[in-house]
């Protein structure tokens, strides 16, 4: 049984950011992840959950140009059924696809999945690679905040054994992991479309299968030159740093070069030394520092020289 203050079904994004600007207030969609936190615990008793599901300002899925904008009320199971989304992002697609369980996707959103901020999300790394941002709305109007700079470190997210919870360990998200200021919510997620040269590939492991969270998780994106060398890529691995963490071609030696293994090894070795700055905080380093480096050099085999993954 919950155990919550109040409940409060918000009209407008404007009834509803003054509701969240209320000390006590807590936004929630889908509620997929808030539900289980709840549940048999007293940490929202003096809470006020502001429902922002199914609102019709908030239910949008269009494209903007060369922008894809997925308002905070779509759910994933909407995502995974638009041809914007399938035509426009598939690498997106490919990742919310890969989320929970059809149940699960029928009620959570991807703002939801963005807020909730776990380092093992199947979303979050794949809006990193390609560029994305959210739209918030507080008590000084609207801003736009690119999804790199959205997110809080919080190495206790990785002290959880092998990242097999059902849920974050903290209550509220918000405060402990996100930049947003007091009262501010998010209303939509930007999303660049894929270039149509653009390669993209996004793969996870797990063991939970009730649960599906993810012990490793990576999504990249990239491209060849005219002259077959690489001309862009970017990673996210998921699961491994206190806060999503994306790779840029600028800051990996692979630009310009032909792919092959030797060079993929580098790449590896850059994730690898990143990686071993949390060897006395995460869960599993044994297991992760091992593993991450396979499924990466697998996938940069697929998306560079079209090798299948292996099983």
């Amino acid at each position: 049984m919950m155990q919550v203050g109040d409940y409060c079904r918000p009209a407008s994004v404007t009834e509803a950011a003054e509701l969240c600007a209320r000390d006590g207030a807590v936004p929630f969609a889908g509620g997929t992840d808030l539900m289980v936190k709840a549940r048999g615990h007293s940490r929202f008793q003096d809470k006020t959950f502001v429902d922002l599901g199914g609102m019709p300002e908030l239910s949008f899925l269009r494209e903007e140009d060369e922008m894809i904008s997925v308002g905070a009320a779509v759910t994933l199971t909407q995502l995974l059924c638009s041809p914007i989304i399938t035509e426009g992002v598939p690498l997106l697609r490919q990742a919310a696809s890969r989320v929970a369980n059809r149940q699960v996707r029928n009620r959570a959103t991807l703002v939801g999945n963005v807020a909730n901020a776990c380092p093992a999300s199947d979303c979050i790394p794949a809006l990193m690679v390609l560029g994305a941002s959210v739209l918030v709305t507080g008590a000084e109007g609207e801003r736009e905040i690119p999804l790199e700079a959205l997110f809080r470190s919080c190495e206790a997210c990785l002290r959880h054994e092998g990242m097999q919870v059902r849920t974050c360990f903290y209550p509220e998200t918000a405060a402990r992991k996100l930049t947003l200021r007091p009262g501010e919510l998010i209303t939509s997620v930007q999303i660049p479309k894929q270039d149509p040269e653009q390669r993209s590939v996004f793969e996870k492991l797990t063991e939970n299968q009730s649960a599906g969270m993810a012990v490793l998780n990576f999504a990249m994106t990239g491209s060849l030159g005219a002259d077959g060398t690489v001309a862009a890529f970017r990673v996210c691995p998921g699961g491994v740093f206190p806060k999503p963490r994306c790779f840029p071609e600028r800051e990996i030696p692979l630009l310009g070069k032909r792919p092959d293994p030797a060079l993929f090894q580098a790449v590896i070795q850059e994730i690898s030394d990143s990686l071993a700055s949390e060897k006395d905080t995460l869960a599993d380093y044994a297991y992760k520092s091992r593993v991450l480096p396979k499924i990466l050099r697998d996938g940069m085999a697929q998306l560079f020289l079209e090798t299948p993954m292996l099983g």
